[in-house]
């Protein structure tokens, strides 16, 4: 009943309570749980917001939260989105673009991605107090994380071999819809009506991540899926601090 919340807390963060698959179907069948962990990692970060934003300004404890949030989940989508940045804004051809992506090392455009990334979210999150931050970090983790989910099931893969085409090729669409309504479901508990425009705003920041990766290298992989989270996660930060900002 435990193991794929047990493997996606494994495979998503440095939390301990994991536990890792014994076989590819234990891998693909946590893949549903990925918002559920978001939930969690939202949660802390929430947590780490509220409490260090009553010691220190604004900016400074958005910029301690994500500073914690990293070390939570090891980096994991942010080196995607760096690896994917480097590989289709900088490669010349497919070949030279996966080759990218193998690359363990980060280039121009990943360390400008990873930049501009933790800019816009924690300028985001800065504007926002309380409650309102609370939620907002909930919803993004979460929510980006479903994104994620359901760019996996629905976008073809660039390769045959990786996580990324593992998970694809056994994940159902079911289950994929399940865990991304997981979502949908914080999102509203979080934000009520607003939520519409902030899941169809993520929604076509995903879809666009797709598009893009699709015409670059022909799919999806597993770093595009980290890309696809961590725009998510900006998406719903600047649309949580465009809803506050106009209702109050």
């Amino acid at each position: 009943m435990l193991d794929g919340p047990r493997t996606a807390l494994a495979f998503l963060t440095r939390l301990p309570g994991g536990r890792h698959p014994a076989d590819e179907a234990g891998l693909t069948g946590s893949v549903p749980w990925f918002p559920v962990i978001g939930i969690l990692v939202g949660a802390l970060a929430g947590a780490s917001y509220v409490g260090s934003a009553e010691l220190v300004s604004p900016l400074a404890a958005a910029s301690l939260t994500f500073a914690i949030t990293a070390l939570i989940t090891g980096g994991f989508h942010e080196d995607g989105l760096a690896d994917s940045f480097d590989a289709l804004a900088g490669g010349w051809n497919r070949e030279q673009r996966l080759a990218i992506l193998k690359d363990a090392r980060h280039g121009t455009f990943g360390v400008l991605s990873l930049v501009l990334v933790t800019l816009l979210k924690v300028s985001g999150l800065a504007s926002l107090s309380g409650w309102d931050a609370f939620g907002a970090l909930l919803t993004a983790h979460c929510l980006g994380r479903a994104g994620a989910v359901a760019l996996m099931a629905l976008a073809p893969t660039a390769r045959d071999d990786g996580l990324g085409a593992d998970y694809a090729r056994a994940l159902p669409i079911r289950s994929a819809f399940a865990g991304s309504m997981v979502g949908v479901v914080v999102a509203a508990i979080s934000f009520g009506i607003w939520a519409v425009p902030m899941i169809g705003a993520l929604a076509l920041a995903v879809a666009a991540v797709g598009v893009w990766s699709n015409r670059r290298i022909g799919g999806v992989t597993g770093d595009l899926l980290g890309a696809a989270e961590q725009v998510g996660e900006v998406v719903v930060l600047l649309a949580a601090s465009a809803i506050v900002a106009n209702l109050s």
